[in-house]
């Protein structure tokens, strides 16, 4: 994609007045950013454990890499995974989750025809969770039924680097781990020697937010804080029998990190950092977050906004904005365990790898912008990934 031409100028200077605001120059994901009728335009949809994601998105070129700037996103969440029978989707969840992907393409369609802006590409892509379900082949044919779109899966490891590739700054790459807890799994990766695919030593904890309150509810049916905390010992010890043969795992000083546990955990502890494209979460951060899903009082106090001097009063408002709409999306996306599950492997894998890393949530962290990264090479602005 050729970033030279006047009306893409137009979305790089928004992007860079957004940078601003953001450490390390990272794009926005703004859906007030005007679309540019020249830059080359790519509808994402995401089928995975939990829901069913899609984003309509550009890359801006940056010295830190191609960065993803999304200008509408859509989530619909689905029972593909609650409703499994005997390890394998049901019809029911099969047919909910085809109906989800309409749902998010007609949306995206519908975007691009308003903003009137020619879309490369769609594509639809599932999880590593999904992808390891043996009726899975089921569920493309259902996809490609009611779409025509031919669905692509990515397994853990190659999720894990599309992951990367999109979290963490190029500059840092090679001297920082990345880990996606997601709905089905969790996918911690690092960087040696290269940038490439064949340099990612990754492993794959087989438990995320929604599977490990399954498991924790299966460990302990009456109790799933109880099961939970079971279950995290048991991570942990697996976390580091794993980290001993790649030891980038364990040594890594910064950790990026990237889904829905990690955005309920910045949007709850640091809303000031809503327009930020990574945030910092202390360790202490995580235990008190972690804390009040134990205790259940996550979701009872006002956010607290912690403000900059000197920060425009116009600026703090659209930040309270955006940050009380995310505060109650995240309400509407996760019950408790599931968020108490997500934090807690994260909070498993601190402390058996490098418990004085610093963690920087990834706002931008998406596997399907490192997948189009990858896939669509000749599209990419300069700058590349």
């Amino acid at each position: 994609m050729r970033a030279a031409k006047a009306g893409f100028l137009v979305v790089v200077a928004l992007a860079v007045l957004c940078r601003a605001q953001t450490p390390n120059g990272a794009a926005p994901q703004a859906s007030n950013i005007p679309a540019s009728v020249d830059a080359v335009y790519y509808g994402a949809v995401d089928v995975g454990s939990k829901g069913t994601k899609s984003s309509l998105f550009s890359f801006v070129p940056d010295e830190e890499g191609a960065n993803p700037v999304s200008i509408f996103d859509k989530t619909v969440n689905t029972s593909l995974v609650s409703s499994m029978q005997d390890g394998k989707f049901s019809p029911q969840g099969i047919a909910d989750a085809t109906n989800a992907v309409k749902q998010v393409l007609a949306a995206m369609k519908a975007e691009a025809e308003k903003r009137k802006i020619a879309v490369k590409v769609y594509f639809v892509v599932g999880s590593s969770g999904v992808a390891e379900v043996t009726n899975k082949n089921v569920l493309y044919a259902s996809v490609k039924a009611a779409t025509g779109i031919d669905m692509d899966t990515v397994d853990a490891a190659h999720e894990g680097y599309y992951g990367m590739i999109s979290s963490v700054p190029l500059s840092q790459r090679t001297s920082s781990m990345y880990i996606d807890i997601g709905s089905g799994n969790s996918k911690p990766g690092c960087l040696v020697g290269g940038l490439d695919f064949a340099s990612f030593k990754s492993t794959e904890i087989p438990y995320g937010s929604v599977s490990g309150r399954n498991q924790a509810l299966k460990t302990n049916p009456d109790n799933v804080d109880a099961g939970i905390e079971a279950l995290m010992r048991v991570v942990s010890t697996q976390y580091e029998n794993k980290s001993r043969d790649i030891p980038c795992l364990r040594n890594r000083a910064r950790i990026y990190w990237s889904g829905g546990a990690a955005w309920a955990t910045a949007t709850y502890t640091h809303p000031e950092g809503e327009l930020k494209g990574w945030v910092t979460i202390t360790k202490q951060d995580l235990e008190r977050f972690r804390a009040s899903l134990v205790n259940g009082t996550w979701n009872q106090k006002r956010p607290v906004f912690v403000f900059p001097r000197n920060t425009p009063p116009a600026l703090q408002n659209e930040i309270r904005t955006k940050a009380m709409k995310d505060y109650n999306n995240v309400q509407d996306v996760f019950v408790r365990e599931d968020l108490l599950s997500g934090v807690s492997i994260m909070d498993a894998v601190l402390n058996s790898s490098n418990a004085s890393a610093t963690i920087h949530f990834a706002r931008n962290g998406n596997f399907l912008y490192g997948y189009a990264l990858d896939r669509f090479k000749e599209n990419m602005p300069s700058g590349g990934n």
